[in-house]
């Protein structure tokens, strides 16, 4: 079942990426999304927002002129549940990944879709068991 409060953010310098993340999120049922262009408003919902979120996408990119250990500041921020950072450059992610946390996800991938997005939903808003899933409920009424 899908948990309509998830509150995801995608941090995205660029528009179209940002909308199509968010129309991927939209398909699977959440619609929490909170979309930001840059880093300082990413700090600015974190730092002066009350409620947490579920997920923090964040490209990669927007660090790339800025000295900010984003490591740090996802793993150790209250509001963030999981992070998932994509658009790592490969030697970039040779080095991070001595120091993954459970809690953060890096990858090399310039736009997670599809498959990478079914994954996280299901590690942030994992299925319950005792539900039945769309596929037995479909089958369940063509008897």
């Amino acid at each position: 079942m899908t948990n309509k409060a998830l509150r995801i953010m995608i941090a995205d310098p660029q528009h179209f990426q940002r909308l199509r993340l968010e129309r991927n999120f939209n398909r699977e049922g959440y619609h929490g999304i909170a979309p930001v262009s840059n880093l300082e408003d990413m700090l600015m919902l974190l730092e002066y927002g009350d409620i947490s979120f579920d997920l923090v996408l964040i490209n990669a990119s927007l660090m790339a002129n800025i000295r900010f250990n984003l490591l740090i500041f996802c793993r150790d921020h209250p509001l963030i549940r999981q992070a998932f950072i994509y658009n790592v450059s490969e030697c970039r992610l040779a080095l991070l990944g001595a120091q993954m946390k459970a809690r953060i996800v890096f990858s090399s991938m310039q736009l997670p879709e599809g498959t990478p997005i079914k994954r996280l939903i299901q590690k942030v808003d994992p299925p319950n068991l005792g539900e039945p899933t769309r596929s037995t409920v479909s089958h369940q009424g063509q008897s």
